[in-house]
């Protein structure tokens, strides 16, 4: 390179647009393999704290960044974007019972799947409570097999997590 030649400036790669999905849910969760239970040592209400906080996502599961582009009061038809790295998704919940249970479909993704949900239903126990997991994606031959397993496996990797970064910081949550 010629000395007198100016250094290019350091090229970002340029995202695909997210692409839609198909419109699931209910239903489509009803032939999920897919379930992850924890019990956690905190009260419920601290879990949904925490599931409400767009930060406390990137502490406990691979997530880069949670924005919620709907007002509160949150509820049926709320929208959320999640960024995984250079993933872009795009939710839309189709199911909000206040303090218990939230439930969302991606709507649009960078992803390379046809149709994906999660469902979050934080139960009370004597000892705290339990959340319930759910979840499923539908993609071509194996990549469906493979999305619906690292969903899954981060949930469970994660939930300890979530209960520790609760505990740490009881005032952020109210727990």
């Amino acid at each position: 390179m010629a000395s007198g030649l100016a250094q290019s400036a350091e090229v970002k790669p340029v995202s695909k647009p997210p692409r839609p999905h198909k419109p699931v849910a209910e239903d489509y969760l009803a032939h999920s393999p897919n379930i992850v239970s924890y019990r956690f040592g905190v009260r419920a209400s601290a879990v949904w704290a925490a599931l409400l906080d767009p930060q406390a996502w990137t502490e406990w599961l691979p997530i880069t960044k949670v924005t919620w582009t709907s007002p509160k009061p949150f509820g049926v038809g709320t929208t959320r974007t999640v960024e995984v790295g250079p993933q872009v998704i795009e939710e839309t919940f189709f199911a909000w019972d206040e303090g218990s249970r939230m439930a969302f479909r991606f709507e649009r993704s960078t992803l390379p799947i046809s149709a994906a949900v999660e469902d979050y239903r934080v139960i009370p126990t004597a000892e705290g409570c339990e959340l319930r997991w759910t979840g499923r994606a539908s993609a071509v031959f194996p990549l469906g097999f493979l999305v619906n397993r690292q969903l899954a496996g981060s949930l469970k990797a994660g939930l300890p997590k979530l209960e520790a970064l609760i505990k740490a910081d009881p005032k952020r949550f109210g727990a």
